[in-house]
């Protein structure tokens, strides 16, 4: 990282607080970090050593305040996870912040949030209306290892048809295999859509299974100065409509 350079632009308190920050002595010395960017439209889009999307831009306004230039770069999302959980100096961007994955890494943000419902196939006559009615589908997709597959097997989920991609998960749904897939409300267009998809196949359900938010995961041996740091500069970005412009921009159709 280089040196930050320490000039407070606004009076907003957050500003401010953000400024006061990075004028404490060795908090922008804190090393270098392997920024990884996991691929999941609309928050990360990839194309070569192109990034866009919700996150990349969000990040990118919070190393410029920082004064951090580390090159975000696209990893696989097991070995992003793995990387991020058991070697130094790494950082994962972005994940759902779930119980199970609480002390493996310190966290920034939320970045992002949105509800989780189960979608079907449009016209299938199934109604999901609360969480018994899940379990007795036959089979509900989910990628292995991810947020969706974590979170129903912690409430007894015994119904999961596990693949290796959420792509795998759409498309079981749309070929009949699978009953159910769960999928954010805002999201689910854009990832289906990538998969190769038409997002007007598929159909919501009534039950809310869970509110969600995607946070920037650090490794554990990255100092708290650095993580408070990110925290204080991404509160400064909701603070002064930087944030919310991001969102309205990617959110515009």
């Amino acid at each position: 990282m280089r040196p930050v350079q320490h000039r407070c632009i606004g009076r907003h308190p957050a500003a401010l607080l953000l400024c006061l920050w990075l004028a404490l002595p060795g908090v922008a010395a804190a090393g270098q970090v392997e920024m990884q960017a996991i691929v999941y439209p609309p928050l990360v889009y990839a194309d070569g050593d192109r990034l866009w999307g919700v996150v990349p831009e969000v990040v990118r306004e919070i190393q410029r305040l920082v004064g951090d230039d580390s090159q975000l770069k696209e990893v696989p999302w097991l070995r992003a996870f793995e990387k991020a959980k058991t070697e130094p100096g790494h950082a994962l961007f972005a994940i759902v912040r779930i119980p199970e994955r609480e002390p493996l890494f310190k966290w920034v943000g939320p970045v992002f949030g949105e509800g989780d419902y189960f979608f079907k196939r449009k016209g299938s006559p199934l109604e999901i209306k609360s969480l018994e009615d899940a379990k007795a589908v036959p089979r509900i997709a989910a990628r292995k290892d991810g947020y969706t597959h974590k979170a129903m097997a912690a409430k007894g989920f015994t119904n999961l048809d596990i693949g290796p991609t959420y792509d795998s998960s759409y498309h079981k749904l749309i070929e009949g295999r699978v009953d159910l897939v769960l999928m954010g409300e805002r999201t689910y267009r854009y990832m289906v859509g990538h998969a190769g998809l038409d997002p007007e196949d598929f159909e919501r359900t009534e039950y809310l299974f869970n509110e969600s938010s995607a946070w920037l995961a650090f490794s554990l041996d990255v100092p708290d100065e650095m993580v408070e740091q990110w925290q204080q500069a991404l509160d400064t970005l909701k603070a002064n409509g930087v944030y919310d412009a991001i969102m309205e921009r990617n959110f515009a159709h």
